[in-house]
C-alpha cells in the first residue's frame, strides 16, 4: 500500500520554482562577468531561495552545498572576494552542481555520495581564503548594530511549505536576538485553523550584518508576508512593541504572479478554442440584413466577436515566455566551444524579451544549438586566420530575436568566413544529389547544406559537421509551422534565419475551397491574390505549367490536381494565390474560390493519424466542416514528384476530410 505524503503538492511547487530560478542563472552568471550587480543580487536570491525550500523538506545534502555556495556569493557581494575568472567559471560550475542536487531530491537524477564534493571543498577555499585575508580588518571594522524586524506571515504561510522557524535560526546564526510573538489576532480555541497561520513576531537582533543581508532571509516568503527590517531607534530599555496590524506607514505587499499547471493552461486554451469556434458559426449564421431585422442582436454578435477574440489573446499571452531563456544557455556553449576550438569569439544578443508560445520555446533550444555550433566551428576562422584577412581577431556573432506580424524571427548572424558556395557544389555532386550540368542559383546550392547527411567537412569534428543534423533541424522548424533560411557571402559571414509563429494554437489564414475540400493558408505566407489572365499560364516540358507573376515564372501548382479532389480550377484563368514557402521559394496555388479569412484554432492530426506529408493539422469552420491547414513548402514537393518525376506519393486524399468531418 502506497504511504500518503501530505507535503507532495508542496514539493512539486517547490521543484517547479528551483527549474524557474536556475534556467536565469546562465543570465545571471553572464551579467556577473560583466560587473552587474544586480545579477549577483538575482543570483544570490537564487541559491538562498533554493536553500530556504530545501531546508523546509529536509533535503539536507542540498541544503549542505546552497550553503557553502551562498556564502561565496555574500563575499562577492560585500566585496571582500574579487569576482574574477576563476572565481565566477567556479560558481557556474557550482550551479550546475546545484541544479543536480535538485534533481536528485526529486529523484529524478541518481547521484553518487561524492557528486558534489570537489565543488565543495572549492567553495571552502574561497570562503577561507577570504577569512584568512580579511578577518584583521574585519575585527578593526566590524561594528554590532541593533535591527527591529517585524514578522506577520500570510495566513496561508504553512500550506505553501515554509516554516518560521527555520527563518529564525537562520537569523540566529546571524547575531543575538530577542523574539516577541503577537497573539492579538489569535483566535478562540473553538476557531482555531491549525493550518493557518495567526502569530507575528517582533525580532531584535543584534549583527555585525548589513540590512539587505538579514532582509535576504525572508526572500522566501516576501512578498506574499509583511516583513521589514530597520535600525533600533528605540530609547534605552525601552520594552519590544508587540506587532499591531494598521492601515497606515507600511502596506502588506501582495502577491504580483501565481503558479498554474500547465495542463490547465492547455485545457483553457482548448476551451478558448472551442468558443472562438462557436462565435465563427455565429457570424456564419448571421445574414448581412441581421443589422436591418434584428439590430439589437446584430450590435452583441459584434460585440461577443470582440470579446472572444481579446479572450482568445489574453489566454495565449499567458503561454507566452521571453526567449532570454533559451538565448542564456548559448552564453556558455560559445564561450565553451571558443576554448575547445582555440578561437575568441564574442556573443551579442538582443531581444531576448521577446515572447513566444511556451510549446514553441521548448522546441527552440536545439536548432538553435546546432546554429551556434556550426557558426563557432565552421564560419568563425582562428585569429591568426582572421587578422590575415584583415579582420579583428575577435568574431563575433549576433543572436537576436524580434517579432515580425504573427511570427517571431530569430538570427543568427556571424562575421566568420561564410558558405564556400563551390565546395558546397563539388560535395553534392560527390554524393550524387545533383548532375555536374545542373544549373542551381546560389539559394538553391545553400539550400544544399539541408539535405541528409550532407556536409562539407574534411573531417568529422567532435564539435559539429556542416549539415549534421541541419536536416533534422529544418523538418523540426517546418513542423512548427516555421522556416530556416542561410545567407551567405564568401569571407564575409552567413547569417540564418528562423521564422516561426508566436503560437501552435491559433493560426491567421485564409480559408478557400478546391473541389469537395476546404483548406487553410497561413496568412503570413500569402504575397497576393489575383485571377490569372489569358496567355499568363505556360506548360514547359519536364516542368509542368508555370505562371507568369511580374515577369518571373513560378511553379503553379493546382490544389485540386495534387489532393486529388475534383476542381473547376482547370481553365486558363483560375484563382491563384502567390504565396511564400517555409523554403523561401514563391509559388501560385490554384483554387475554386476564397471563402474568408479568420484567425483558426489548430487541431492536432496526430492523436488519430500519422504524420500527413503537407498537412500541419486541421481547423473546425463556423459551417462545422473540416479545413486542411497547408504545408506550403511539402506542397511544392508533392507536385513535383506528381508533375515532374512521374510518380505520384501517397498524399491525402478527399476521404481523409471526410474521416476528419465524422470525427469532428
Amino acid at each position: 500500500m502506497l504511504e500518503f505524503d501530505p507535503t507532495a503538492k508542496f514539493k512539486t511547487s517547490f521543484f517547479q520554482e528551483c527549474d524557474e530560478l536556475l534556467l536565469e542563472v546562465e543570465q545571471n552568471i553572464a551579467g556577473l562577468r560583466a560587473g552587474d550587480a544586480e545579477a549577483l543580487n538575482a543570483l544570490f536570491r537564487t541559491v538562498h531561495t533554493v536553500k530556504g525550500g530545501a531546508g523546509m523538506f529536509a533535503f539536507n545534502r542540498l541544503v549542505a552545498f546552497a550553503h557553502l555556495l551562498e556564502n561565496v556569493l555574500e563575499r562577492l557581494r560585500d566585496g571582500s572576494l574579487e569576482p574574477n575568472e576563476s572565481v565566477v567559471d567556479d560558481v557556474l560550475k557550482s550551479c550546475d552542481v546545484l541544479a543536480d542536487l535538485v534533481q536528485n531530491a526529486k529523484g529524478t537524477l541518481s547521484l553518487p555520495d561524492v557528486h558534489e564534493l570537489t565543488m565543495a571543498e572549492q567553495l571552502d577555499r574561497f570562503a577561507n581564503m577570504v577569512r584568512e585575508e580579511s578577518t584583521g580588518a574585519a575585527q578593526a571594522s566590524s561594528v554590532m548594530s541593533s535591527l527591529v524586524i517585524r514578522f506577520v506571515p500570510e495566513p496561508g504561510l504553512f500550506k505553501r511549505g515554509c516554516e518560521p522557524q527555520l527563518i529564525f535560526r537562520e537569523l540566529a546564526e546571524l547575531g543575538s536576538m530577542n523574539v516577541v510573538a503577537d497573539v492579538s489576532k489569535l483566535p478562540a480555541f473553538d476557531d482555531l485553523d491549525p493550518f493557518s497561520c495567526h502569530l507575528g513576531w517582533t525580532v531584535i537582533l543584534k549583527t555585525p550584518e548589513t540590512v539587505e543581508r538579514v532582509r535576504s532571509v525572508f526572500e522566501f516568503v516576501e512578498g506574499s508576508s509583511h516583513v521589514e527590517v530597520m535600525p533600533d531607534r528605540r530609547k534605552a530599555e525601552r520594552p519590544a512593541q508587540r506587532i499591531v496590524a494598521s492601515e497606515g506607514a507600511t502596506a502588506v505587499q501582495t502577491m504580483s504572479s501565481i503558479r498554474v499547471d500547465l495542463d490547465r493552461i492547455d485545457k483553457l486554451v482548448n476551451q478558448v478554442g472551442e468558443i472562438a469556434i462557436v462565435q465563427a458559426m455565429l457570424d456564419q449564421h448571421a445574414d448581412d440584413n441581421l443589422h436591418v431585422t434584428h439590430p439589437q442582436l446584430d450590435q452583441a454578435v459584434r460585440q461577443l466577436s470582440q470579446l472572444v477574440q481579446g479572450l482568445q489573446d489574453s489566454v495565449m499571452a499567458i503561454r507566452a515566455v521571453p526567449v532570454g531563456s533559451v538565448f542564456a544557455r548559448m552564453t556558455r556553449l560559445v564561450r565553451e566551444l571558443a576554448s575547445a576550438t582555440g578561437k575568441q569569439v564574442m556573443l551579442n544578443c538582443s531581444g531576448e524579451e521577446t515572447e513566444i508560445d511556451k510549446t514553441v520555446i521548448e522546441q527552440l533550444g536545439d536548432p538553435l544549438l546546432h546554429m551556434i555550433r556550426n557558426a563557432v566551428d565552421h564560419g568563425i576562422e582562428r585569429p591568426d586566420e582572421r587578422e590575415a584577412a584583415g579582420k579583428i581577431a575577435t568574431g563575433r556573432i549576433e543572436l537576436t530575436a524580434r517579432q515580425r506580424g504573427g511570427q517571431i524571427v530569430i538570427e543568427v548572424i556571424d562575421d566568420g568566413r561564410g558558405l564556400n558556395h563551390q565546395k558546397i557544389r563539388r560535395k553534392a555532386i560527390e554524393k550524387g544529389l545533383i548532375t555536374d550540368a545542373a544549373v542551381l542559383t546560389e539559394d538553391e546550392v545553400i539550400n544544399l547544406i539541408f539535405q541528409p547527411g550532407f556536409s562539407t567537412a574534411d573531417s568529422i569534428s567532435d564539435i559539429s559537421g556542416r549539415g549534421v543534423g541541419l536536416d533534422v533541424v529544418k523538418r523540426n522548424i517546418q513542423k512548427l509551422g516555421g522556416r530556416v533560411t542561410i545567407r551567405s557571402e564568401a569571407g564575409q559571414g552567413s547569417r540564418v534565419m528562423i521564422a516561426l509563429p508566436l503560437t501552435l494554437a491559433i493560426l491567421s489564414g485564409m480559408i478557400v475551397r478546391s473541389g469537395s475540400g476546404s483548406y487553410v493558408f497561413p496568412l503570413s505566407n500569402i504575397v497576393e491574390c489575383m485571377h490569372a489572365k489569358p496567355g499568363q499560364i505556360k506548360r514547359l516540358p519536364d516542368l509542368g505549367e508555370v505562371f507568369n507573376f511580374r515577369d518571373s515564372y513560378l511553379p503553379l501548382i493546382r490544389l485540386g490536381a495534387v489532393f486529388n479532389t475534383a476542381s473547376s480550377a482547370v481553365g486558363d484563368e483560375p484563382l491563384i494565390i502567390i504565396v511564400d514557402d517555409e523554403d523561401g521559394n514563391t509559388i501560385g496555388v490554384a483554387v475554386d474560390e476564397i471563402t474568408g479569412q479568420q484567425q483558426v484554432v489548430i487541431k492536432s492530426l496526430r492523436d488519430n493519424l500519422d504524420d500527413v506529408y503537407g498537412i500541419s493539422g486541421a481547423t473546425i469552420l463556423g459551417d462545422g466542416t473540416v479545413a486542411l491547414i497547408l504545408i506550403l513548402s511539402d506542397l511544392l514537393t508533392l507536385h513535383k514528384n506528381r508533375v515532374i518525376s512521374g510518380f505520384r506519393v501517397r498524399t491525402p486524399q478527399s476521404n481523409l476530410l471526410e474521416s476528419l468531418q465524422s470525427i469532428a
